[in-house]
């Protein structure tokens, strides 16, 4: 998972489906929007190669088509889009509380009746402040 080739300016991409580190690469790049000329360039393979790992990758992931093929690696969670992980990492950040022990918030045991209406209970539970985007992105990119 160290590999370079699997982190592409859009998505991420995870081992799985029993995809070599080449078929992976090649997905991340073609989600990522690259002429089939960038991707022989910066995997350096020549065209036949190329084709070879896409027809490999397509039958391993059970695609019909190129865009077929990106799908199931999104669906197979092969392929994740980087905003996804950006925002899951921040949610997990958030979940935990300065002492390290993630809490549940509580809930209201009074039954509701139709009579007195819905009840709102206010939480004084403090998450504290958000992380900094810019220095997670900044870590990302390195």
């Amino acid at each position: 998972m160290n590999d370079p080739r699997f982190i592409g300016e859009e998505v991420i991409g995870q081992p799985g489906q029993n995809l070599t580190p080449d078929e992976l690469a090649l997905l991340v790049w073609q989600a990522d929007g690259r002429t089939p000329s960038e991707i022989e360039q910066g995997l350096g393979f020549d065209r036949f190669t190329v084709r070879q790992l896409e027809a490999s990758a397509r039958a391993k992931l059970g695609g019909k088509t190129k865009a077929h093929t990106l799908s199931r690696a999104f669906i197979f969670e092969v392929l994740a889009p980087r905003a996804l992980c950006l925002l899951l990492c921040i949610f997990s950040i958030n979940a935990y509380h300065a002492d390290g022990a993630q809490r549940a918030p509580k809930r209201s045991r009074a039954p509701i009746t139709a009579m007195s209406g819905g009840r709102v209970a206010k939480s004084k539970r403090s998450d504290g402040p958000l992380p900094d985007v810019a220095a997670i992105l900044a870590i990302q990119a390195a």
